[in-house]
This record gives structure tokens, C-alpha cells and sequence, in this order.
């Protein structure tokens, strides 16, 4: 505990002298990685249609983190708990940001097929795609119309049609949506029947919602069966255990016990995962 105490006050020092030493270029330094932080939470903050500032954002992570630290340090006591929580305060916002991408690109994805039938009625009515999908912008929830938006806003700036698509294309990596894009700017470059391709992009993304649910029921038995056998071998341990445990304990008590479970566990992870990988098909 002593060490640890010095140690905290040694860096202390540090700190101080650092600042009264060179403050001017901690503050620059400080300052320019701060910049660059902001820089990047604020593509995120902007992709995800977030009403918070980089500025925000920053305040909100240093406050989680400091949270973090001392709520580790409260339940789990001592400086290990307090570093654990830090660290965990310090990861917790950025892993927030990044499930909420995946979630969107997700809804993104559940809603195309309902905007694809939306705009293939309004194409019918007024043949003019971008007038049909300002209808599914105003017909339809967030996400979809969010980013439809954003793409109705360049074109009416007055950037063409087809890269406004191949845009918003780069902006949102949901399949489904790369799916309906590339066949819009196929249909539009060959003058194929706009109504009719919505139409079929609509029923290919329902039939692969349909194969995807077969297949996760159809695997579904398989995945279930590889976590069954990777939990045997310890169900098997803990019997022979009970059972007799002079038998089972050299296992945990020598060294070639060790590596024999060493060797098993390994293998049973290898065998887990590669059953896990053999019955994940992917549509």
C-alpha cells in the first residue's frame, strides 16, 4: 500500500511540473487532441441524427468516465476497482455510439422494402422519382426519412439525382439499401419501368427476410447443440467429482492435470467455435 501511495503522489509531482514547466504546450497538446476527438465523435454524432454536440459529447465521456471510476471503487474497493471502472467509464460511451450505428443500419434494413412499396405507389401517381421519395419521406419514421432527407436536401442544391443516390449509398452501408440503389441506378441508366423495379427490389428484400428467418430456425437446434457440448465435458468433471473425488482430483492438483485441461479446454473452444461457424449461413 505504501508503494502504491508514492507511486500516486510521484505522478502527482509529475503532472504538476509538466503543467508549471511546459503549460503552454500541454494546454496546445491538449487542446489539439481534443480538437481531433471532437472532430470524430462529431461524423458520428451527425451520422447517427443526434441532437448533441461534439462539445457535449466530450463532457458527457469525461463525466462517464469519472462516474465510472468511482462507482468501480465503491462496489469493488480499492485502487483496482476504481482502474477497472475508469476503464470501463472510458470504452462505455464510444461502444454506445457504435451500437446505435449497427441498430440504425439494422432499421434501415427492416424498412426498405415498406419505402420501396411506398415509392413505387407514388411513382405511379406523378412519375417523378425525387417527388416520390420526398412521399416516403413524410409517410414513413426515422430512420429511413432522416436519411432520404438529407438526399432530397442535396439534390434540391443541385446535385444530380444518380450521385445523391450513389451518396447516400456510401453514407448508409445497409444492404438492403445497397440493394435498392443499384437497382434504381441500373433501371434509370437502362430506362427500364421504374414502379415494376421497386416493386421486385420490395420482393426480393421480403423473400430474404423469409429465407433468413427459415434458416435461423432451422440452425437453430445446431447452435444450441454446440453450446450442449461445450458445457459437457464440465458437467462430466463435476459428476465424476461428486462422485469420487480422489479419482478426478489429480487433474487440479498436478502439472499434468493442468495441461490436460489446458489442452481440453483449447480444443473444446476450437470445437464450439467451429460448429458455431458451420451452421451461421448467411443470406
Amino acid at each position: 500500500m505504501l508503494y502504491l501511495w508514492l507511486a500516486l503522489v510521484a505522478v502527482f509531482i509529475a503532472c504538476i511540473l509538466a503543467v508549471v514547466g511546459g503549460g503552454d504546450w500541454v494546454a496546445g497538446r491538449v487542446s489539439q487532441e481534443r480538437g481531433v476527438y471532437e472532430r470524430i465523435v462529431g461524423k458520428e454524432l451527425y451520422r447517427l441524427f443526434l441532437n448533441v454536440t461534439p462539445q457535449e459529447f466530450v463532457l458527457i465521456h469525461i463525466f462517464i468516465t469519472l462516474a465510472g471510476a468511482g462507482l468501480g471503487t465503491f462496489f469493488m474497493g480499492g485502487w483496482i476497482g476504481g482502474i477497472g471502472g475508469l476503464v470501463l467509464g472510458f470504452f462505455a460511451p464510444r461502444v454506445w455510439l457504435r451500437r446505435q450505428w449497427s441498430a440504425r443500419i439494422q432499421s434501415i434494413n427492416e424498412q426498405i422494402e415498406e419505402a420501396m412499396i411506398y415509392m413505387a405507389n407514388s411513382f405511379k401517381a406523378n412519375p417523378s422519382l425525387p417527388e416520390a421519395i420526398a412521399d416516403v419521406t413524410t409517410a414513413m419514421p426515422a430512420p429511413i426519412s432522416q436519411e432520404l432527407s438529407v438526399m432530397l436536401r442535396e439534390y434540391k442544391l443541385g446535385t444530380p439525382l444518380d450521385d445523391c443516390l450513389i451518396r447516400l449509398q456510401q453514407r448508409m452501408p445497409a444492404r438492403n439499401l445497397e440493394l435498392a440503389i443499384s437497382a434504381l441506378l441500373v433501371g434509370r441508366t437502362v430506362g427500364g419501368d421504374i414502379p415494376k423495379i421497386l416493386e421486385d427490389i420490395g420482393s426480393t428484400i421480403r423473400e430474404s427476410y423469409r429465407l433468413e428467418r427459415v434458416i435461423d430456425t432451422q440452425t437453430a437446434q445446431g447452435k444450441m447443440q454446440a453450446w450442449v457440448m461445450g458445457a459437457m465435458p464440465a458437467v462430466v468433471v463435476s459428476v465424476f467429482y461428486l462422485m469420487d473425488p480422489e479419482l478426478i482430483s489429480p487433474l487440479f492438483n498436478t502439472m499434468i492435470g493442468y495441461i490436460i485441461i489446458s489442452i481440453a479446454v483449447v480444443l473444446n473452444i476450437i470445437g464450439v467455435i467451429l460448429i458455431l461457424k458451420i451452421v451461421n449461413i448467411r443470406v
